[in-house]
């Protein structure tokens, strides 16, 4: 696999958006098909008119109903008194991978902020182009994973439904302007915990189906809720789950993930395993490599029988940096030798964005706590205490 290098730009700001009262309109990102046909005809228009609105909005890169000609002045006007067009702002973009990431950050109604990675990947031989975007469905995250800087934020509050599909359509609007195509994927893997409001996840999958992002194009990340990852699978929605496991054994998971104490390892994998038999999708399982910590040759022999026990696929995630953070990637050769132990059912994804800090584990990393909180965790005042001294720091094991 190709490693990217990312090129950073200055960022293109806009000032960030005040706090607003709530809108009482319904948010177009989430207007049911049928919804937004009876809102045509109470304005006197024609269904077809329905289509016209929706490929404006979402792959024409119109930024409000004025900006869509093909309909008449007047729908434009009253379409603007019944339905919200947008329930994002965006206050500043950044770029990286020569144009092909797009880091968005994004302010809702109450002033919050939130952060959207938008990835291009060119067609090549025996791949298809596409363009997939990570979105955020919380502001900040409750789960405190060790080596997350978002997790080091706290959770704020949930995003609704609309703006998680709102983010999609901003990146879709920032790909038109740069002359590319619309968003072909999404990954629920930014800002948050995906299956903490399950049914809020649900909606805005159900709700880009009607935006033409069928729910097989779409994955959901969990750091392993049980009775969450079992609602998922009764509502049928076909995406595929993809199980942030980080450890092979429990001690070092309570450690790196805290979410473990209440669902160990096992509850987890059972979990997957119900999801993947009951909606026909493999599970993945999504571990990210921290030299010293979980990168060594019993980890990867472990994880290959995890993998095979699951009938499930490893995307080895070699950890990007966080600014304060003691813990780094091991080196490539080691990455290569720890993919290699777990065999066939393994691929390295060399994260995008990394330097303009849109990598996985990376948003909103300006705001992490002191380098200490990794030792800390880990319950390491060995290494504490070498961290504030600034000495070399110890094997982690």
């Amino acid at each position: 696999m190709t490693v990217s290098t990312a090129t950073p730009t200055s960022p293109r700001s806009r000032p960030a958006p005040a706090a607003r009262a709530p809108d009482p309109r319904p948010a177009l990102a989430t207007l049911a098909p049928a919804d937004l046909a009876g809102c045509l005809a109470e304005c006197g228009a024609a269904p077809y008119r329905a289509t016209q609105l929706r490929r404006a909005a979402f792959a024409g890169g119109a930024e409000g109903f004025d900006a869509v000609p093909l309909l008449p002045r007047e729908l434009r006007r009253a379409l603007g008194t019944r339905l919200r067009y947008q329930t994002l702002t965006l206050a500043a973009e950044r770029e990286a991978d020569r144009g092909l990431t797009r880091k968005l950050l994004l302010g809702a109604d109450d002033g919050e902020m939130v952060e959207t990675v938008a990835m291009a990947y060119r067609a090549a031989p025996g791949h298809r182009a596409r363009q997939t975007v990570c979105v955020s469905t919380q502001v900040g995250c409750a789960i405190g994973c060790a080596f997350c800087a978002t997790g080091q934020l706290g959770l704020r509050r949930q995003l609704h439904p609309a703006e998680i599909v709102d983010q999609v359509r901003w990146a879709a609007r920032q790909w038109r302007l740069a002359g590319d195509a619309p968003p072909s994927h999404v990954v629920f893997m930014g800002m948050g915990e995906p299956l903490q409001d399950v049914d809020a996840t649900a909606a805005a999958v159900r709700a880009l189906g009607w935006w033409g992002i069928a729910p097989r194009r779409v994955v959901v990340s969990t750091s392993g809720i049980v009775p969450a990852i079992d609602r998922l699978g009764e509502l049928g929605l076909g995406v595929t789950l993809a199980l942030s496991l980080h450890a092979t054994l429990d001690p070092l998971r309570d450690r790196l993930v805290p979410l473990n104490r209440r669902w160990p390892i096992a509850a987890c994998l059972e979990a997957g395993r119900r999801y993947a038999r009951g909606s026909g999708r493999r599970l993945t399982l999504e571990y990210v490599l921290i030299a010293g910590v979980n990168d060594g040759d019993d980890d990867a022999r472990r994880l290959r029988r995890i993998a095979a026990g699951a009938g499930a696929h490893c995307n080895l995630i070699p950890m990007n940096g966080i600014p304060g953070s003691p813990w780094h990637a091991p080196t490539p050769a080691r990455v290569r030798a720890f993919a290699a132990r777990v065999g066939p059912r393994a691929t390295i994804r060399f994260s995008r964005g990394d330097r303009v800090q849109a990598a996985c584990g990376q948003l909103r990393a300006e705001l992490t706590a002191p380098a200490a909180r990794a030792a800390r965790i880990l319950g390491r005042q060995d290494e504490a205490r070498a961290i504030a001294e600034r000495r070399p720091l110890p094997v982690l094991r």
